[in-house]
């Protein structure tokens, strides 16, 4: 990872697997994201949330409008 300063910002150089920048991509064009840097600054504000808002013991559930459950996963488990 590099990083340079410019007009107090920090420039910061990730290398991606091949897999993972399709990934990156694809969250871009679903999200309709300007740049990949803005998709990674949302998910970074995301995760963050979850890391300090969240008690690492809960459980995340994702549920349809109907109210069925559809998804169910201990937050620990994106956190680790």
């Amino acid at each position: 990872m590099n990083t340079t300063k410019a007009a107090g910002k920090q420039r910061v150089q990730f290398d991606f697997s091949p897999e993972a920048l399709q990934r990156l991509e694809h969250l871009q064009e679903t999200l309709d994201a300007a740049t990949k840097a803005e998709v990674v600054r949302n998910a970074l504000k995301l995760y963050e949330w979850f890391a300090t808002q969240i008690d690492p013991e809960a459980t995340i559930e994702v549920k349809d409008k109907e109210g069925n459950s559809l998804f169910r996963i201990p937050l620990k488990v994106l956190l680790s």
